[in-house]
């Protein structure tokens, strides 16, 4: 109700004596409050066409009778509330009642409490600000964080002269041809469009955001919180969340952020599913993202980098975390597949037919991985026997009573399930008389990605990701810092990179004869103490003289280094809670996933790294292009 004085109220009712006979104050407020969050949908109806003052609208039958049903009053008061107080209707207020007021009967009468407008008028260049017109509306659902599940109203305007249809988040310019592209307006709104009926609250989607960084929630965990926790006393009609709307609405809301942070416009293909919406926008991203992409990459503090003596001196750490993605069958093999139920890539899809016994190239059976072959059958058999619950309990009960453990029944063969990476190809070992047990070797599961690679600033600070597909190489590890500190920005390469194999790394920068790798040689490959002393052998000459800490007095405060050279796996430890979340996700939304959630994590790091009074800042790019002293 608006702060009017009470003389102005006094004399209103006395224009409409019946008003003061029929209706309570508690009513009237009701009533203002109501027609307030109602007056979108007053104006918008075909019967007020063209008018906009409340004075001059004339109540919809459906509000009408919403209003009498919610505040108890006959249809002939409440004409006269609006013909009497109607002009009063102000800035639309929310309260729970109200919420839960339209959200049980509003629908019943077609009416929501909150409409999702487009733009008035047309923002392309050509059309010179004209007005938009041909005005549709439809039903949807609102996710709200602290007003639970709503009904709302969403509008699309149209303008004639580039036949482009606006939305609340977007415009499409010919919708209905098969090219059409979504256009975001730029910006993140306070309410995302996730789909045509489907509306999510940013601050809702910015606590699911918060829930998977910092305790590992997956889509499924957040839904079932929201439902069970967030969503209104009137819900068992409401529409309830599901996982695939808050994974849609995370990489939307992450892709808008990002849009709206390089000053880019956000295109997304207008006729496309939602699982394939958004897919050219991620992978243009995660390319985005490759050494560089960080927005804290060029990251310096008092905890990364300190003047020692007269050198500037920083240093990071790299290492690998156990997790990763279904990938193709071949090792090594980095094409995506062409769906997350294959097992080999598009490249390679002829192998899904061929026996999985290593040099074997015969078909396999139908309903099988192996050929007629009975030795490779018996592989077979003997794993998926191996793999059932009951031979399992039988083995564990000899192992508890101190028998032997039941065999599967097979031939006099050995079986390996996996094939060493460095053996993947090799055809099984021939029987000989002086080989009475035979190894066949072969790959009767999916293929895994090895590990994800990290390298952290030692003040926690996550500079850069990549996927390892078949092992922590030293190769792989020297490319992957090559791409992190690229040749155009000298200055980024740190003084110091630890590394738990840094002699076998440094042996092989020693030993490479290519130009790149030759400015590694002013980078320190120290190894941290741990594992100097109980992974390096002390016999290991070139380790001791090379990698040893006592080779780096220069960074170490007795005996302590003065980096934190564990950075990588205290980051480690977070990361890996992802693994059950990412392990079946495609390639691309895994990608992107894993790295905005290092995104966030730096945000939330660097604010505690100032609050510490390390001075967080990010060094100019122009003083990256010379390199640091």
């Amino acid at each position: 109700m608006p702060d009017v004085p009470l003389d102005q109220l006094v004399a209103r009712l006395a224009n409409f004596p019946q008003l003061g006979q029929s209706v309570s104050l508690t009513q009237l407020q009701a009533f203002l409050s109501l027609i307030s969050r109602l007056l979108p949908a007053i104006r918008s109806d075909p019967v007020n066409a063209g008018l906009t003052l409340p004075s001059h609208l004339t109540l919809p039958v459906p509000v009408v009778d919403f209003l009498a049903t919610s505040l108890q009053l006959p249809t002939s008061i409440v004409i006269l509330c609006w013909a009497g107080f109607g002009d009063w209707a102000g800035e639309p207020t929310t309260s729970i009642n109200e919420d839960e007021l339209l959200g049980s009967l509003g629908t019943h009468f077609g009416i929501a409490g909150d409409t999702l407008e487009p733009p008035s008028h047309c923002t392309t260049d050509t059309c010179n600000n004209a007005p938009l017109t041909k005005r549709q509306e439809y039903q949807a659902t609102l996710f709200t964080l602290r007003r639970g599940v709503l009904p709302i109203t969403v509008v699309s305007l149209y303008c004639h002269h580039c036949q482009s249809t606006y939305h609340h988040d977007y415009k499409v310019r010919h919708a209905s041809q098969a090219h059409a592209q979504r256009e975001y307006y730029g910006g993140v709104p306070e309410r995302i469009m996730v789909s045509m009926h489907h509306v999510i609250e940013r601050e809702l989607v910015v606590l699911w955001e918060a829930q998977m960084v910092f305790s590992g929630a997956s889509a499924e965990a957040a839904s079932r919180i929201y439902n069970t926790a967030l969503r209104t006393r009137t819900a068992e009609t409401e529409e309830k969340l599901l996982p695939t709307t808050v994974w849609d609405s995370f990489f939307l809301h992450a892709l808008l952020r990002d849009a709206t942070k390089r000053e880019i416009t956000l295109c997304v293909p207008h006729n496309a599913t939602n699982a394939d919406r958004m897919n050219t926008a991620l992978e243009m991203r995660n390319m985005w993202m490759v050494g560089t992409g960080q927005d804290l990459w060029a990251h310096a503090c008092t905890g990364c980098q300190k003047i020692i003596g007269n050198k500037r001196l920083s240093a990071c750490v790299t290492d690998r975390v156990t997790v990763g993605h279904v990938c193709c069958g071949v090792a090594d093999c980095q094409i995506p597949l062409a769906n997350q139920s294959a097992w080999f890539c598009p490249a390679h899809s002829k192998l899904q037919f061929i026996c999985a016994v290593a040099g074997c190239e015969h078909r396999s059976g139908i309903g099988w991985r192996t050929c007629d072959n009975p030795t490779h059958r018996a592989f077979e058999e003997q794993r998926r026997t191996k793999g059932k619950a009951m031979f399992v309990l039988r083995a564990r009960q000899a192992r508890n009573a101190g028998q032997a453990e039941p065999r599967p029944p097979t031939s006099d063969m050995d079986y390996l399930d996996e094939v060493p990476e460095e053996e993947d190809q090799d055809p099984p070992t021939a029987p000989t008389p002086s080989n009475d047990l035979v190894k066949i070797r072969g790959r009767l599961s999916r293929r895994w990605t090895h590990n994800e690679q990290l390298i952290v600033r030692c003040c926690g600070i996550i500079l850069s990701r990549a996927t390892f597909f078949g092992s922590e190489a030293i190769t792989s590890v020297k490319d992957f810092i090559h791409v992190t500190f690229p040749v155009q920005y000298p200055g980024s390469l740190p003084s110091y990179i630890f590394f738990d194999n840094n002699c076998l790394l440094l042996r092989h920068l020693l030993a490479s004869v290519h130009p790149r790798d030759s400015r590694l040689s002013a980078v320190g490959f120290p190894v941290d103490v741990f594992h100097a002393s109980r992974k390096h052998k002390d016999s290991d000459e070139f380790c001791t003289m090379n990698c040893s800490p006592v080779t780096f007095p220069e960074i170490m405060d007795g005996d302590a280094w003065v980096f934190n050279s564990s950075a990588a796996e205290q980051a480690n430890k977070w990361f890996r809670q992802f693994q059950p979340i990412v392990k079946e996700m495609p390639i691309l939304r895994y990608n992107f996933f894993l790295d905005e959630m290092i995104s966030l994590r730096n945000e939330w790091r660097v604010n505690r790294i100032r609050v510490e009074g390390k001075g967080p800042h990010l060094i100019p790019l122009a003083d990256l292009e010379t390199r640091l002293s």
